[in-house]
Formats: structure tokens, C-alpha cells, sequence
């Protein structure tokens, strides 16, 4: 029998950013994923401001930069009646090498497929000598106890049986979850929205072939309402999807006339390779709790997102970095009894917000089906009603190109291991992010003279920031860290615009990245403070 800390149960890219957050943090793991770990046909495309903030901390942000998909392709959204038709309206958005990060934060989002994103988190992964990847190889079953899960595992092309022995499980299965399926954990929510139809095809510099300019996402729009959308994941490769937002009730999914559907989206008939296609549920729905003992559920085992707003993986990365850190607390020795506990308080709230705002941009796409018959006709009627659904479609529908606060706004306001200070919440905006260092949020970015961010100043353990030329001495904070085995370090910051954003004197970063204490004076107790933060069962 293998004995591992932590047993993960998925290699997708949540599973694999838990693996590698893991083997960052120093913890043994094993993960086992019954695929062979190759993407050919990539479910996501985007890793957004806060993802590509945890790659900067794991040192991989610059190759995912430098993925392969062209750093001067412009990112533009359109809105058109096909490819080959009338284009009602263009969100402009940078090229990647024309887009400097913004006041928020030291990244920018990246249009980089899984198909190049699990490599490189698989890369991660094995860089670390405790973390082993085991692909073609399926957990048949597991039984918990109060002290850990012992697990069959199958490794289907030998047909080799093992038996691990885990402290931790953590399941990234999938929406079909067998192991939440047998925890008994029901979801919650819109189990049907629609049923799209994934269509991936190959075709050499499409934009040449139509002489239209260059784009990234393309939304179609006829008479009938906004229908598809068509999306170029691989520029060099020539490779895109077009998706059917649903299919009809008779809808036959063992025959799919691909043509014809891009043939509707293009205006044109086309000759090109096609190389996949899928049938999905499209749903918006949340577990009825992330955790149960020792076992841990992540990503779309706990919450399937509609990908209206680029959401779902990106929800699943930040599952795994909160996860990641309380197993490592809890596997050296300084976490709490309750430290675990809060991944449910904090998480499950997390993904319900972006279930809420992807469901919603969805369900936005749904209001352009009447009173658009003449929307392709050459008149003066057709051009009106081009130009009015134009303006109607980028305040509505491309509300979902425009997430920033949603991105880096999500708080936790209720967490049992973050301690209020009584200011006001700030408004949670999908559009704008609203920096702030009130407990629970993610520590806000700002360059720091050396040139670095003071995001790269989190990560190992807690971070003390003493702010102002007149910031208290933090020696009784530190002593009581250091009585419990708690990573604690300090960093005195004089720069009056920080200090003004951080708006206290002292301020207590997680490991995270999020913000857990602040004031302008040390509590009287620090040592119910550390407790307090790590999890300990006798903290007030």
C-alpha cells in the first residue's frame, strides 16, 4: 500500500494547479487522471488577471505570455450576422504585446488554450519531487474515516491494482463527480440552461480567405436571435470552435451536418477539417457543501459555470490555491482544527457569485429574438436596425468581456478565519474592481520601488505589512507566530499612495494573498490573533 499526504483525484487544470501548488508548498502528492493528460480539443481559452497572478507566483506567468497563441493578434469581440456578413459592432481589445497591465495588477489575461495551459501546469507539477502524475490510471473507489480515504486505483493499461492511502482526497472529477455523487452532496441551482454543440475545425488564415480584419470572438446574430458564436483558439494552426449556444429539442447528436452550421455562421461554403465536436449541458449550479472530513471537492465538481465570461477554470485555480495553502498548514503542523473547515465558508460563496454572474451573462443573450427579421436586408430599415441591435449588444451581451471587478473582487467578508475590522464593504462590481484591504479581499497590487509588486511579497506563509514611517513594532505578532510554527514575515512600507490604499498601519496578508487583520495597533492578545487566522479551535 502507497502512503501519500494528499491523493488528488483529476488532471485537468484545476487538479494539476492544486498538484503544483502543492509540490510548491513543499507536500507530497499523488494525482491520478484516467485520460493520458492530451488536450485535443481545449474546454477553456482564457486565463484571466487573477490566474495569471498565481502563475507569476509559481514563476510560469511569463511562459503562458509567451504561449503560442500571437502576441499581435488583436483580442477584438464582434458582433456580426456571419463572418461573411454585417458587422454590427467591434469591442476593440489590445493584442497581448500592445497591452501593459493595468493600475490593478502587475498581469494582463492571456488567450492561452488548454491545449498549451495543462502542459505547462503538468510541467509545474513534475517539478517537484513530491508530486508524482499518474495518467491512465482511475480511482475505482475510496472509503473515508476520521483519519484519512483509502483508495482503489486501476491503471488501465496494465491493469495493475493499487492501494493508496491518503490523509487528504481532493476530487477535481468533473462535473459527474463520482466522488460527490457518493458523498451524497446534491447541487443547487439551474441544472439546465441550454444543451450547446461544440464544433472544432482547421482552416488556414480564415481572415485572409474572407478579407475581413482580424478578431478573436465572433458572435453571430440572424433573424432568427444571436445563435453562435465562433472562436479562433489557434491562429497559427488555424484552428476554431464554433458553437451552437443550444441545440434543438430533435437535435440528433450521432448526426451533425458541421457544414451547414458553418455555412450559417460564415455566409459561405467552406472547405475545412473538421476535428472534433461535443455535446454539452450547459448549467449554473453549486454544491451544497465543498468538503466532508477529509475529502475536498474543486472545480466543476462543486460549480459548473456557464463559460459566458471566461469563469469556470478560473473559479476551479483560485478552489486550488485557497485549498492548497490550508493543506500545507495542516500537513506541517502550524494549521488549526477548523483551518480545513474554511474552504467551504469561504469557496462555496466564491463560486456561487460567479455562477450568479456567468448564468446572468447567458441568459443576456437571450433577449435579441424578436423584431429582427429585416436584420440582413440592404435598406435603409436594414442599416437602423444593424446600428440600434450594434449599440444593444455591447452594453448587454458584452457585459462579458468586461469582468475586471469579478476577476479580482471576489471577498471573503464572512470567513471564520478573517477577522472583520467594522468598515463598510465596498460595492461588488462586475465591471469595475474597487481595491481594497478590508478583511477577506485580496490584497491589493502596487509597485513597490524595487520594481516589484507587493502581490510577490505573499505567498509563503503570512506577510505583516507595517505601513507609514510610524507602524507599530510587530514583535508581539511575530513572537506569537513563531510559538505556534506559523511562516511569518514582515515589510515595512513607506510609500504614502500604499499606505493610503492599504488604509491601516499594520495589515496581515494570508498565504493566499488575502487580506486577514488589519489596524493601526496590535490586539491585546496576538496570540488569539495568530490563532484566530490559523484555524485553532480555542481562537475568539
Amino acid at each position: 500500500m502507497t502512503e501519500v499526504p494528499v491523493l488528488i483525484v483529476g488532471g485537468g487544470p484545476v487538479g494539476l494547479a492544486l498538484a503544483a501548488d502543492l509540490g510548491w508548498r513543499g507536500i507530497d502528492c499523488m494525482l491520478v487522471e484516467q485520460g493520458d493528460g492530451i488536450i485535443r480539443t481545449p474546454k477553456m481559452n482564457e486565463v484571466n488577471v487573477r490566474t495569471m497572478e498565481f502563475c507569476r507566483r509559481w514563476g510560469i506567468a511569463e511562459r503562458v505570455q509567451n504561449c503560442p497563441f500571437p502576441g499581435d493578434h488583436p483580442m477584438d469581440v464582434v458582433f456580426v450576422t456571419a463572418m461573411d456578413g454585417y458587422e454590427l459592432a467591434r469591442m476593440p481589445r489590445p493584442a497581448r504585446s500592445d497591452d501593459p497591465p493595468g493600475p490593478d495588477s502587475p498581469m494582463v489575461m492571456q488567450a492561452c488554450s488548454q491545449t498549451w495551459f495543462d502542459p505547462m501546469l503538468q510541467d509545474l507539477a513534475r517539478s517537484f519531487s513530491g508530486v508524482k502524475l499518474a495518467h491512465r490510471c482511475r480511482m475505482e473507489s475510496f472509503d473515508a474515516d476520521a483519519n484519512g480515504v483509502t483508495a482503489q486505483l486501476n491503471h488501465l493499461d496494465s491493469g495493475r491494482q493499487a492501494i493508496v492511502r491518503a490523509r487528504h482526497l481532493a476530487a477535481c472529477d468533473g462535473a459527474g463527480s463520482p466522488v460527490r455523487r457518493k458523498l451524497g452532496i446534491g447541487l443547487q441551482g439551474k441544472m439546465e440552461l441550454s444543451r450547446p454543440l461544440h464544433m472544432y475545425f482547421k482552416t488556414p488564415d480564415l481572415f485572409a480567405q474572407l478579407g475581413i480584419p482580424r478578431g478573436t470572438f465572433y458572435l453571430a446574430i440572424d433573424k432568427n436571435g444571436l445563435w453562435a458564436n465562433v472562436r479562433v483558439i489557434d491562429p497559427r494552426a488555424g484552428l476554431w470552435r464554433l458553437m451552437l449556444l443550444d441545440t434543438p429539442a430533435d437535435f440528433d447528436a450521432n448526426n451533425i451536418d458541421c457544414d451547414a452550421w458553418l455555412r450559417r455562421a460564415i455566409k459561405r461554403p467552406m472547405n475545412v477539417e473538421w476535428v472534433g465536436h461535443s455535446v454539452w449541458v450547459r448549467r449554473g449550479v453549486v454544491a451544497e457543501r465543498y468538503s466532508e472530513g477529509r475529502v475536498h471537492l474543486l472545480g466543476d465538481a462543486v460549480h459548473q459555470v456557464s463559460p459566458t465570461g471566461a469563469l469556470g477554470m478560473n473559479t476551479g485555480i483560485a478552489d486550488a490555491v485557497d485549498l492548497g495553502w490550508k493543506l500545507e498548514a495542516v500537513e506541517k503542523g502550524w494549521g488549526g482544527d477548523r483551518l480545513l473547515a474554511s474552504y467551504d465558508a469561504e469557496r462555496r460563496p466564491a463560486g456561487a457569485r460567479n455562477v450568479r454572474h456567468a448564468t446572468g451573462f447567458y441568459q443576456g443573450h437571450l433577449n435579441f429574438d424578436k423584431g429582427i427579421a429585416a436584420i440582413e436586408d440592404a435598406t435603409p430599415e436594414g442599416d437602423a436596425l444593424r446600428e440600434k441591435l450594434g449599440a444593444q449588444l455591447m452594453s448587454g451581451v458584452g457585459a462579458m468581456f468586461r469582468t475586471r471587478g469579478v476577476q479580482l473582487g471576489y471577498r471573503y467578508d464572512d470567513s471564520p478565519i478573517c477577522v472583520a475590522d467594522g468598515t463598510p464593504a465596498p460595492a461588488d462590481e462586475a465591471v469595475e474592481y474597487v481595491p481594497t484591504a478590508r478583511p477577506g479581499a485580496r490584497a491589493p497590487h502596487a509597485w513597490l520601488e524595487n520594481g516589484r509588486s507587493t502581490l510577490d511579497l505573499y505567498g509563503r506563509g503570512f506577510t505583516l505589512l507595517r505601513l507609514g514611517a510610524d507602524a507599530p513594532d510587530n514583535a508581539p505578532l511575530s513572537a506569537a507566530a513563531s510559538a505556534c510554527g506559523v511562516p511569518f514575515t514582515s515589510f515595512g512600507i513607506s510609500n504614502p499612495d500604499i499606505v493610503k490604499l492599504y488604509g491601516k498601519k499594520l495589515v496581515l496578508v494570508r498565504p493566499d494573498g488575502h487580506v486577514a487583520w488589519r489596524g493601526d495597533a496590535l490586539p491585546g492578545d496576538a496570540a488569539n490573533l495568530i490563532d484566530r487566522v490559523r484555524g485553532a479551535a480555542n481562537a475568539v
